[in-house]
């Protein structure tokens, strides 16, 4: 049973590759997707596989076994530890005014909300949308009421009442430390309707066409030829993370192993910035991670 909660809120610093399977059409290596949405996400198998990867690096490989779970498969015991899939919050688009905006949609906002209720979060209040497209007072991406993301021109509206800017303060709180997102979330944001963002999540993401060359002939391999797809950097996402008491057998168990005490010692592991992906060679997948204590699971809010 889990007794503890947190979220963990991402910043993706270089553009990122969390592969997803294979499908007809022009991309040969797709990135990840929900299937009911076709919103971008990384699976929470990738996301815990990485921070584990991450965390090795702070910690013994035994010690941090005690709570992701075993890699022996002589050992069986659960991991203490359950991740969720790393949901898209914002999503970056090309702007004519600005240079580019953090793009969301009614839905997506909702489902934070709920989310976050979910591990016990409960700061959040869902902005009033009058009308989308919706932008915050300060706005810097308008140009005579009209904003220009890629090719479309969306006529928007002005918050009356300030509460998309309240949100947005409150977010920034729990956001990983980047002066890029604190100077400019508010005045690049902006709501757009649910068709709208996943017309963009789906058509707007980088594709890169790579190639491998022939050392004898110097040119392309004949097999070398492939795009591949990535969620582009200054993306926003976060995950859920739920947190049991320690599985391991009754001979590691020890006062550490219980949730609240998982809870502190995760967040004195957990880099800064650390690797999802593919492509770690080529400097892809860095984000920047912030780690939000929830709260027992069994509270009620207020």
């Amino acid at each position: 049973m889990y007794k503890q909660s947190m979220a963990l809120f991402f910043h993706v610093l270089t553009s990122m590759h969390a592969g997803g399977d294979s499908q007809l059409g022009v991309i040969d290596l797709p990135i990840q997707r929900e299937g009911h949405t076709r919103f971008p996400k990384v699976e929470a198998s990738s996301l815990k596989g990485s921070l584990r990867r991450a965390v090795e690096q702070q910690a013994a490989k035994s010690e941090v076994a005690r709570f992701f779970g075993p890699t022996d498969q002589g050992e069986l015991y659960a991991s203490a530890l359950s991740f969720s899939d790393a949901r898209l919050l914002f999503f970056p688009v090309r702007s004519v005014k600005g240079v580019f905006a953090w793009v969301t949609c009614p839905f997506v906002l909702q489902r934070f909300i709920d989310d976050m209720k979910l591990v016990n979060i409960h700061d959040f209040i869902l902005p009033k949308i009058d009308g989308a497209p919706l932008v915050a007072k300060s706005s810097k991406i308008v140009d005579d009421d009209k904003v220009m993301l890629e090719e479309y021109v969306f006529t928007v509206n002005e918050e009356k009442d300030g509460g998309f800017t309240i949100f947005l303060n409150q977010l920034l709180q729990k956001l990983p430390a980047s002066e890029l997102i604190y100077q400019y979330l508010i005045s690049h944001a902006i709501i757009v309707s649910d068709d709208d963002f996943a017309d963009f999540v789906q058509l707007s993401t980088e594709v890169v066409t790579r190639i491998r060359i022939d050392d004898e002939t110097g040119t392309v391999d004949g097999t070398g030829l492939f795009n591949e797809e990535y969620l582009p950097s200054e993306s926003i996402l976060y995950s859920l993370v739920f947190v049991s008491d320690e599985h391991a057998p009754s001979s590691l168990q020890r006062e550490a192993g219980k949730a609240d005490n998982i809870v502190k010692i995760i967040k004195s592991w957990i880099p800064e910035t650390f690797q999802i992906g593919a492509n770690l060679t080529l400097g892809k997948g860095f984000v920047s991670v912030k780690m939000i204590s929830g709260g027992d699971t069994h509270a009620k809010a207020d």
